[in-house]
């Protein structure tokens, strides 16, 4: 259940305060015969899924996602797990599923081999986070899929200095390498480059942008719309 307090959303993951409807000495009373053992599972049952919260939140000061099993690692070292073995991963999932549904920032986002990794949208938009997740798959992938993406979508070209920034933030050497392995790759041959009047080079998909019309988008980004403004 949520509810707003103040502009900000609060997830109640079931720890109710029925306990408070009871008069001062019936408190008393249930709180002496309480089992411990009892006890100590609900205290971990609320601190897991905060900490979880947290986990995932603080992540932004490695602008990096957070995988499941990393998740999984940090919850078992905390030893904030009710279950063990098989169980405990599990009970991790069912948390990290019921975070998603009822937190307003918390997402999801799953990758190439099924594996899935957790962001913030307080602190992360859905495009970073998806070229994170395409990063794992190698450079020339992630090469490969921006530069189509943007040539199919918007249509435009790609600086190749682009990738020297973050997310990406490969060597100057390192991407001619890259490029140089794709042209002699069938997988990438549709991945073409054109230079401009003042020397720049950008990169164009073949099956989405014709050479000419390339050519004239990459030369009006790199100068003609500051000529023209």
């Amino acid at each position: 259940m949520t509810e707003e307090n103040g502009g900000r959303r609060i997830v109640d993951f079931g720890l109710g305060n029925a306990a408070w409807g009871l008069k001062k000495d019936e408190r008393r009373e249930m709180i002496k015969t309480e089992n411990p053992v009892e006890r100590g599972k609900s205290e971990k049952g609320e601190a897991a899924p905060q900490a979880i919260a947290a986990m995932i939140r603080e992540s932004r000061e490695t602008g990096q996602l957070l995988s499941e099993d990393e998740i999984y690692r940090r919850v078992v070292d905390q030893q904030l797990l009710l279950s063990s073995g098989a169980d405990s991963a599990e009970e991790v999932g069912t948390l990290l599923r019921k975070l998603v549904d009822e937190s307003e920032d918390l997402q999801g986002m799953a990758a190439q081999d099924g594996s899935r990794s957790y962001y913030s949208s307080h602190f992360m938009t859905e495009a970073y986070a998806r070229i994170l997740i395409l990063k794992r798959s190698g450079p020339r992938r992630v090469f490969a899929e921006i530069v189509r993406q943007n040539s199919a979508y918007y249509p435009r070209p790609v600086p190749l200095n682009t990738f020297t920034q973050p997310p990406f933030e490969r060597t100057g050497e390192g991407i001619r390498n890259d490029l140089e392995q794709m042209q002699a790759e069938e997988e990438y041959r549709d991945i073409a480059s054109t230079t401009t009047s003042s020397s720049r080079v950008l990169l164009y998909s073949t099956l989405h942008l014709e050479t000419d019309h390339a050519e004239m988008l990459a030369e009006w980004l790199d100068v003609g719309q500051f000529e023209n403004p």
